[in-house]
């Protein structure tokens, strides 16, 4: 696997060789039926849309669509100019809460239905609902749209290669189709519990559509060398009545009332979004509440590349990933220059957890490459790369969502007389191939003996392993290996918690999420050691040490009374 993806980023380092102007495609779809009254009741999609178009970059394409009982264009899908985010902001007005239905099908069909006569590197869907297929025709029309989205329609997005990610709105929302969606095109699938977070949560799946180069933000402050031709500064307020400014290099105070032509303001009740062309070099402090989703992008001819990462992942995966600066569109191979840059990789787990590793470039190669995915856990992950130079600073940020466990797990008591157990495995299929996979079990038993096992397939994606003979009365641990393939041809080697089983009662199941390829390999291809063998359980052993102690006593009163008999009178006195 490390081969694999070693290749992958030689590969990207070669195609940066050349030209470089990956252009992004993004399409928002927003859901404006009745139940978002309850759902939104401030219109949040709003001014999220506005931010979405306040930071795409100029040149990308984008488009955004309305849907109820019918679908219509609320931004025209084209390239993105100043003109485009203008209309964007106008046009945000128009969300509603009005609308009759949730026609989902369609609203995915009129957003790409001129993905035929374009081309882009990088597409993107953000699809927003709150609520299942619903069609006036009634509830089996409603299904049949439904299973036409899962069987005709998702293969169709997934074959030109749109990533899905999903909002789901609500708790009434469809969220199986929403994940369904999100997991088989490689997008995310967020559950938003409240409106509050959609700004924040549009901001994150804008990052995942369309990769943008920023520069570091430490406690507000940050650094723009000469070759930034244009900043955007997003500032978050957890106060609305609270104002934002900018101290400049040369100390003066922007406001959104200071007048400048340079400078774009725009104001909402949760965040600002300052944008200023040929900002002036030096440092900049952004006086505002500190904030984890405060950004400042740039627009530079000096620019940060890096391997794009899945954004669904499984514990355990590892990743080598490259990093690579651009000038103008060619990739820098100066290595006087490559010398002086320093560039690192901080990865932070859904816990907070975080870890700073060093990329390094070897000798000719003009790539900075590093492993990733040893501190991955269960949920989102952020992967920060940053490149230091004398004279500048570029940062990119990617996050993937870290699935545990992709394997259902069940071991059943089926016969106490024989002291049998059952263990069935299913395996996700968004996440597995499950044509790809091997599943081997080694049961060790109270003694450390140690048995392997191949866990035969059943069924299509069922495998079975029926485990007879086990000791009564104690505990065994049972662990489950699989190999095989994610949908994306990634290998993969996953070795779930152990299982402790039990014989004389309902199984102890103990599972962690947490998977590791770390593990020992399996030992599937040594032969299989039949456990029918007798075994005594803990009460045989004690009612035998009792006989023996038994016997001893007993041997010893008569060894006492034979010595009294040959005791001479003399001795008696």
């Amino acid at each position: 696997m490390r081969r694999f993806y070693l290749l992958g980023s030689l590969l990207l380092s070669l195609m940066l060789a050349g030209v470089v102007a990956a252009e992004s495609d993004l399409r928002v779809v927003i859901d404006v039926s009745g139940s978002m009254k309850q759902n939104d009741p401030h219109n949040l999609r709003a001014p999220g849309l506005r931010l979405l178009s306040g930071l795409m970059p100029v040149n990308n394409q984008a488009g955004v669509w309305t849907f109820a009982a019918q679908v219509n264009s609320l931004v025209p899908w084209q390239k993105v100019t100043e003109d485009w985010r203008q209309a964007a902001h106008s046009q945000s007005d128009r969300i509603h809460s009005r609308g009759l239905y949730t026609n989902i099908e369609q609203a995915l069909k009129k957003a790409v239905a001129n993905v035929e006569d374009i081309k882009s590197a990088n597409r993107s869907i953000i699809l927003l609902s709150d609520g299942l297929v619903d069609l006036k025709a009634g509830d089996k029309s409603s299904q049949q749209s439904r299973q036409r989205i899962l069987d005709d329609l998702l293969p169709e997005l997934v074959q030109h290669q749109f990533k899905i990610h999903t909002i789901a709105l609500s708790s009434e929302a469809d969220h199986d189709l929403l994940k369904q969606l999100s997991m088989a095109s490689n997008g995310w699938y967020r559950q938003v519990d409240t409106a509050d977070q959609l700004e924040r949560v549009f901001l994150h799946l804008f990052e995942q559509s369309v990769p943008r180069d920023s520069v570091p933000l430490v406690d507000n402050f940050f650094s723009i060398d000469n070759q930034v031709k244009e900043m955007t500064v997003l500032a978050f307020r957890a106060d609305p009545s609270t104002t934002t400014s900018l101290i400049t290099p040369d100390q003066n105070i922007l406001t959104e009332a200071t007048p400048d032509d340079a400078v774009r303001w725009h104001r909402e009740n949760n965040y600002d979004l300052i944008t200023i062309q040929n900002p002036q070099a030096g440092e900049w402090h952004i006086d505002a509440e500190l904030d984890p989703d405060n950004r400042v992008m740039v627009v530079t001819d000096l620019q940060l590349e890096t391997a794009e990462l899945p954004n669904n992942i499984l514990v355990g995966e590892r990743f080598d990933i490259a990093a690579t600066l651009i000038e103008k569109d060619a990739v820098i191979v100066r290595e006087d220059f490559l010398n002086l840059v320093q560039v690192e990789l901080m990865q932070q787990n859904a816990e907070g957890n975080r870890r700073v590793t060093p990329l390094q470039r070897l000798p000719s190669q003009t790539s900075f490459a590093s492993e990733l995915g040893g501190l991955f856990n269960a949920g989102r992950n952020d992967i920060v790369i940053t490149a230091t130079g004398p004279t500048f600073e570029r940062q990119r940020r990617q996050s993937v969502n870290v699935v545990a466990v992709p394997l259902d797990i069940n071991v059943t008591q089926i016969d106490s007389e024989s002291r049998s157990h059952r263990l069935q495995v299913q395996a996700d299929a968004r996440l597995l191939v499950p044509a790809s996979l091997t599943m081997t079990a080694l049961l060790r038993g109270p003694d450390g003996d140690e048995y392997s096992y191949a866990i035969p397939l059943q069924s299509e994606n069922q495998w079975q392993l029926t485990l007879s003979a086990l000791a009564s009365g104690v505990d065994y641990q049972l662990e489950v290996q699989v190999r095989g393939d994610t949908p994306a041809g990634r290998p993969v080697f996953l070795q779930p918690a152990p299982l402790i089983i039990r014989d004389d009662q309902e199984p102890v199941i103990r599972q962690s999420d947490v998977l590791s390829v770390e593990a020992p390999q399996s030992e599937a291809g040594n032969p299989v050691v039949d456990l029918d063998r007798p075994a005594l359980s803990p009460s045989m052993i004690l009612l035998i040490g009792n006989v023996l102690l038994a016997g001893l006593l007993i041997i010893g009163i008569l060894l006492w009374r034979r010595s009294q008999r040959f005791t001479s009178p003399a001795e008696s006195l």
